[in-house]
């Protein structure tokens, strides 16, 4: 069975560029000029006090953050430049939470609550996307978020309430790995230590010294969003398991210390760049670690058995790690087909030649004519890669 996935621009399960994700995401929507005002009116919920005078500062920054986040050029005068250096930017999701799965805009902004948290210069400011009808109730529910809004050198900026919604968790350092772990979660040791012998085989396998990175361990999807401070998301009770691996973090939602394919997209980012082509990240990533609980040798069995039932299918249609398009529920297709050309390139030409391939830039076509690979000649090539006997291991 094949199941198409696509609708919303989804932190978890995610992966490698920004967002390559390890379940569901999609290519940021173009917003027309003409459009924007109508998406960036918030509405504020009776009740709401904006008489404090934090709060109406707070209220201000919300606004220009919902004013300018769709232009990445302009001036940010909204989100605290700490938070940036720390997490990375803000979620996409919320860049077009407005918008609905086919990039119409439905879904309006309203600030239903501002509340105090433990410190006096922070608050929380509870936003919901929504379609709404003439008296302001919600008909549809897309997002509902919290917004840490705090003070800063430059004023109250908004950021991410990750640090106050982990402030209670336990913490724990195993090898170069602070682990940062959720009450709904029971660390494992043993996990944690073969998560530090797989660092050691990537360390030698990219040439890249060991470096720390801090890593979320949550219970699942729907513990990890609430962490990044979700109250609703489309796919909060979607998915069993995922995660993402960006910057100096991971963020594991599968209730486990060992997230070996998120730690790779961290040492991409430390060996080459940040344009490196998704369709090869993830591809590398699943090669050497699988994906969704299961090795590479067994998404590239299933890919073959379903290539080998359907004569008409073309590759080219499956390349694109933004749509995502899972067989048997668990094979990514274009994370499969970007595995294949990993190992195709690793076994002809050897590993420098792939990493030549990592560092090109974010098209990778004309550098795999190179190896012999097309668009035109993609799935025949493929298909026949498939009938040979995988390499055991790369890493």
């Amino acid at each position: 069975m094949a199941m198409l996935v696509w609708g919303v621009l989804a932190f978890v399960l995610a992966c490698g560029n920004a967002p390559k994700q390890d379940t569901v995401d999609e290519q940021p929507v173009a917003v027309a000029q003409d459009i924007v005002p109508q998406l960036l009116e918030l509405h504020i919920w009776p009740g709401v006090d904006t008489v404090d005078a934090f709060n109406a500062e707070a209220l201000a920054c919300l606004r220009r953050f919902c004013a300018k986040k769709f232009d990445r050029e302009a001036e940010n005068d909204y989100w605290d430049p700490a938070d940036l250096v720390r997490f990375g930017a803000f979620d996409e999701e919320l860049r077009y939470a407005e918008f609905d799965s086919v990039g119409e805009p439905r879904y309006g902004p309203t600030l239903l609550h501002i509340r105090p948290t433990e410190m006096a210069e922070e608050r929380i400011l509870t936003v919901r996307w929504a379609r709404t009808d003439s008296a302001g109730v919600a008909s549809d529910v897309r997002y509902v978020f919290d917004f840490l809004a705090r003070r800063t050198g430059y004023g109250v900026r908004l950021a991410l309430p990750i640090d106050l919604r982990s402030r209670d968790w336990e913490t724990r350092q195993v090898g170069t790995v602070r682990y940062i772990i959720s009450p709904q979660h029971v660390f494992s040791p043993e996990q944690a230590e073969e998560q530090r012998a797989d660092i050691e085989r990537l360390s030698d396998f990219f040439g890249v010294a060991q470096f720390p990175f801090t890593y979320y361990s949550c219970s699942d999807p729907t513990d990890l969003f609430r962490l990044k401070g979700y109250q609703q998301h489309p796919l909060m009770h979607v998915f069993p398991t995922g995660g993402r691996g960006e910057g100096g973090i991971v963020y594991s939602g599968n209730d486990k210390d060992i997230y070996t394919h998120e730690v790779i997209h961290l040492f991409c980012r430390h060996a080459f760049n940040d344009n490196t082509p998704g369709l090869l990240e993830e591809g590398l990533a699943t090669l050497l670690a699988g994906s969704a609980d299961h090795d590479y040798a067994w998404h590239r069995a299933n890919l073959a058995r379903w290539l080998a039932a359907d004569s008409t299918i073309d590759l080219n249609d499956h390349t694109n790690t933004y749509q995502r398009f899972y067989i048997n529920e668990h094979t990514d297709v274009p994370y499969a087909v970007g595995a294949l050309l990993c190992e195709r390139v690793l076994v002809s030409a050897g590993k420098e030649a792939l990493f030549a391939l990592l560092k090109g830039g974010e098209d990778p076509w004309p550098a795999l004519e190179r190896h012999g690979i097309t668009r035109k000649n993609l799935t025949e090539e493929l298909r026949k890669q498939l009938s040979a006997q995988p390499t055991e291991k790369f890493l």
